[in-house]
């Protein structure tokens, strides 16, 4: 499937620019909720790897304990 090519004309591009100015406040807010949103996928991967990885105090008594023969 061939995505379309948009043509921007001059005209067009002022008109681009300027609304682009005047939408800098969102910006501040888009920056805030990527924050946000990169924060809790961190939060999920580190959960994650937490489950997997089995308690580390008990992997250490498991190397004192006498084998059983």
């Amino acid at each position: 499937m061939k995505k379309a090519i948009k043509i921007i004309k001059k005209e067009e591009r002022a008109n681009v620019s300027a609304t682009a100015k005047s939408a800098a406040p969102e910006s501040l807010s888009l920056r805030q909720t990527t924050r946000e949103v990169a924060g809790n996928v961190a939060s999920w991967v580190k959960e994650f790897q937490q489950r997997r990885r089995p308690d580390p105090r008990q992997s250490f008594t498991n190397l004192f304990v006498q084998p059983a023969h």
